[in-house]
């Protein structure tokens, strides 16, 4: 979890230091998973851009208030849910009643193929499985294998039990192994499909 203790560090200098730097940082390290998250709710990346924005606008506002915050990463996220569903409501185009009814397009990153981790055929492959999953299997494995959240910190944010994180994500990945088992031989699959990685 080296990157949450940057992303940690980060969050201090804004509300300790009133670092513009820091404040750039962190919006660029988090801004692309926070517009995903926030669009698989409201439908829209141009609306998930201003939501996000929106989010770090008010971080930057109430900084001084903000010293508390043990987990920005969760912070942040639960700030981009609460945003965006209370956007939803406000324009009431869509009646999302949980985060049952996510538009999981919204969510997909190819996993890792740009940064050359596993193959562009066996990226697509993982990505057709993942999108066959249930919506919660399927935000809970994108938020766990492609934000990097805890389980804690996916427990937290979704308001469910980290057994029930652990068991979500048990069954994506047995769904997704067994959609691309022919592919398993290639050991950057395996190393994205791990448990505990």
């Amino acid at each position: 979890m080296r990157e949450n203790e940057q992303i940690k560090s980060l969050f201090q200098r804004v509300c300790y230091d009133d670092s513009i730097q820091a404040y750039n940082e962190l919006y660029i390290a988090l801004c692309t998973r926070l517009i995903h998250f926030s669009a698989s709710i409201v439908s829209s990346f141009h609306l998930a851009e201003e939501i996000v924005s929106d989010v770090f606008l008010s971080l930057w506002q109430k900084r001084n208030d903000l010293l508390h915050v043990h987990n920005p990463v969760v912070y942040l996220y639960v700030s981009t849910k609460n945003l965006s569903l209370n956007t939803l409501q406000q324009q009431k185009r869509h009646q999302h009643h949980s985060l049952d009814d996510l538009n999981t397009d919204m969510l997909s990153i190819a996993p890792e193929a740009e940064n050359g981790m596993v193959s562009a055929e066996v990226s697509q492959k993982i990505e057709r499985a993942i999108r066959s999953l249930p919506t919660r299997c399927q935000l809970i494995f994108r938020l766990i294998k492609q934000d990097r959240l805890s389980y804690r910190e996916v427990a937290e944010l979704l308001n469910i039990s980290t057994k029930t994180v652990d068991a979500q994500l048990t069954i994506a990945v047995k769904k997704i192994s067994q959609a691309i088992r022919f592919d398993l031989s290639d050991e950057t699959a395996q190393t994205y499909l791990r448990l505990d990685s």
